[in-house]
């Protein structure tokens, strides 16, 4: 009966955890679950919608995987949502 009262609250505390786990509280979402649905989410979703459609329209034919990767995995939008394809010297 002691080696039970000494596991008890271990096992009550996994039991805890686990259940927050499958829950969706900030700092629980362990999968991030709802990531799509935060402000920061959606703000850089739409910065790299727009300058990718802008970056189309602008380079034509010369758009490729390399200038989308530039204004994406590159981070642009994510460092800066205000970026603008536009005002990249690179592209210029």
């Amino acid at each position: 009966m002691e080696s039970l009262e000494k596991i008890l609250p271990s096992v009550i505390a996994v039991i805890f955890c686990l259940s927050l786990s499958a829950c969706n509280y900030g700092i629980f979402d362990w999968n991030n679950q709802n990531i799509d649905k935060t402000r920061a989410y959606k703000l850089t979703e739409k910065c790299r919608v727009e300058q990718e459609n802008i970056a189309r329209n602008k380079l034509g034919a010369k758009y490729n995987d390399e200038v989308d990767i530039d204004i994406y995995i590159l981070n642009m939008c994510i460092k800066n949502r205000n970026y603008k394809f536009e005002s990249d010297p690179k592209y210029r």
